[in-house]
């Protein structure tokens, strides 16, 4: 299944790989260990929003900004105004 937090991970993985860099390398650059940099990036964990900050900074792009959190729609009639 397809989710956000997957389509960011895709994201910021994209841009290790065309930089030539490891998540293991991100998580020193930004101040956190590597498991918990795959926990941010897998969507196991809620993160402060510190570490998405740093993230942008050093990859030059916001990812979830290009994937925005949609809220689920309370009932059936917001899903049929969309």
């Amino acid at each position: 299944m397809i989710t956000r937090d997957s389509l960011i991970y895709s994201e910021i993985r994209k841009w290790l790989t065309a930089n030539q860099r490891s998540a293991k390398w991100l998580a020193r650059e930004i101040g956190i260990s590597y498991p918990t940099m795959m926990a941010v990036l897998t969507g196991r964990t809620r993160i402060n929003t510190e570490v998405p900050r740093r993230i942008v900074e050093v990859i030059g792009s916001n990812p979830w900004e290009k994937y925005p959190a949609i809220p689920y729609p309370k009932d059936k009639e917001d899903v049929c105004q969309a």
